[in-house]
């Protein structure tokens, strides 16, 4: 027996195998809708239950409106649980990865690249390698200099501060990456890939900036949503 959430976010059952296998075919559950075996506490999705695998796999597409032997859902003349609905909007997992693909390569690109960026930019300014940037000569007058000089040290005093900011970025925009290959994580995966899209604070916005515009485009599609554990 096992125990399923609607859309609703209530629980219903115990329900048999055979109910959710029949209401997969219906389209009226999913691969990514939350479920529960009875004695157990933990939820997961129907597709993690090997089960469910061939009925998932064989569920029929959802039915024209026009269709009089489609009942619709929630009808509580046909069902025994009236107030259930479809928790997800049933989109192959498949299709989902293939949308997903390109993008998410980028943003881990860009995850990669600023973190390893940033790691260099802390360690210069640790060593002070980034101090020996030497002052062209023939600035034209001795203030000329100066102001050179208080510049490129104003400029040695936040370098280490803001490559640390970069790090952080940088690694938030890669746990992006990796979570949106997942699937997980969905409110992280948003503010990693804006964080990477930022020009002048991430090192790789270059990158960061059309990949992000791009995972964020599909992101706020609800069945991209809703894709998400």
């Amino acid at each position: 027996m096992y125990y399923i959430q609607g859309a609703d976010q209530k629980e219903y059952g115990p329900v048999s195998a055979d109910q959710l296998r029949q209401w997969i075919s219906e389209n009226r559950l999913n691969r990514f809708s939350p479920a529960r075996a009875e004695g157990e506490a933990l939820w997961k999705t129907l597709g993690d239950f090997p089960e469910f695998a061939e009925a998932l796999g064989t569920s029929a597409p959802p039915a024209a409106p026009e269709a009089p032997t489609a009942p619709p859902v929630g009808n509580t003349a046909t069902h025994a649980y009236p107030g259930f609905q479809p928790s997800a909007s049933g989109l192959p997992e498949a299709a989902v990865d293939e949308q997903l693909r390109v993008p998410t390569i980028g943003i881990l690109i860009t995850g990669v690249l600023g973190t390893f960026l940033s790691l260099y930019g802390v360690f210069a300014s640790l060593t002070g390698s980034a101090k020996k940037t030497e002052i062209p000569s023939g600035m034209g007058s001795p203030e000329a200099e100066r102001m050179v000089k208080s510049l490129m040290g104003a400029m040695e005093a936040i370098n280490l501060p803001l490559n640390l900011l970069a790090l952080l970025m940088g690694a938030l925009t890669l746990l992006a990456g990796i979570k949106m290959l997942q699937r997980r994580s969905y409110t992280l995966v948003m503010i990693g890939v804006i964080v990477g899209m930022l020009p002048c604070l991430s090192p790789c916005c270059c990158t960061g900036l059309p990949f992000g515009i791009w995972a964020l485009v599909l992101l706020t599609k609800p069945e991209i949503r809703d894709s998400f554990r």
